[in-house]
């Protein structure tokens, strides 16, 4: 049942080449609880197919705009720009919310001063399989981004904390500018809320952007956020370090666990002869 007040929300969907996505994405925006105000999407010069399933989506919410490939800050800022609400959802066009997450973050937003954005715990899935453990974001002030992402790309914020950044940085081109866009806001003294349900779903896909800036550029990316916010990090140096031990303490019991496994020790041994013969040609 969807409820009958003013969202005062534009959702913002940049797409491209998400031809056999694009569709699931807005249903789920148009199945919310509480509906949105508008869902603009920027098609961000993709191929004719994706064109083709553009043009066939009929609602009256929905309004697409078009551009020359120029990346996804380029896409959503320009959406945003658009916008007539004072409160912005983001969606990438590959994945999909579950029908109550607007009710439920705007209720947030609407009411806790505080609060800049809101997103919620959520599950990845390859097809219509889900994969793994939920994902649950520790959101807060921005001591708990300093060391990684503690939040979630597809959030509801305030447009007028996106104003006080000046929007997504396009600099970051290669990825990770949800986490920069993250600390250049809550840096001005607000929080992230994250509401503790699996109200999103994350798409997996066999290569994508999020998997090529962690693979090949995630020193690159890192850097470049800390020279970005130094004074920060400077600030919050022993959060920092304290946080840096721990992750460190979690990758240490991990591969000792990987380890101590039988798998592995059964693995060893079976290369323990492959390694010997090796050694001799050396």
């Amino acid at each position: 049942m969807q409820t009958e007040i003013n969202s005062n929300t534009t959702v913002v969907i940049p797409c491209y080449n998400d031809a056999s996505y694009i569709n699931q994405a807005v249903n789920s925006v148009l199945k919310q609880s509480l509906l949105p105000e508008k869902i603009i999407i920027i098609d961000d010069g993709s191929q004719e197919d994706t064109l083709d399933v553009l043009r066939k989506i009929e609602s009256p919410l929905v309004e697409i705009d078009y551009q020359e490939n120029s990346g996804v800050c380029s896409a959503r800022n320009r959406a945003i720009e658009m916008a007539a609400t004072d409160y912005i959802l983001t969606l990438d066009a590959d994945d999909y919310f579950e029908p109550t997450f607007l009710e439920k973050a705007h209720a947030i937003l609407s009411t806790q001063k505080d609060v800049a954005a809101v997103c919620c715990h959520y599950q990845r899935f390859i097809g219509n399989k889900l994969v793994g453990d939920a994902v649950k974001p520790l959101g807060g002030s921005v001591e708990n981004f300093l060391v990684q992402n503690n939040g979630l790309g597809n959030a509801l914020f305030r447009k007028s904390c996106w104003e006080e950044v000046n929007g997504y940085d396009v600099s970051f081109d290669k990825g990770y500018e949800d986490w920069d866009f993250w600390i250049s806001m809550l840096k001005n003294g607000w929080i992230m809320y994250v509401i503790p349900e699996l109200l999103f779903k994350y798409r997996l896909k066999e290569t994508s952007r999020d998997q090529s800036a962690l693979l090949h550029h995630d020193q690159e990316l890192k850097l470049k956020i800390y020279n970005k916010h130094e004074d920060l990090y400077v600030k919050h140096a022993s959060q920092v370090y304290a946080q840096l031990v721990f992750k460190n303490n979690l990758l240490k019991n991990k591969i000792t666990k990987t380890q101590n496994s039988i798998d592995h020790k059964i693995g060893a041994s079976l290369l323990k002869p492959l390694r010997f013969v090796k050694s001799l040609f050396s």
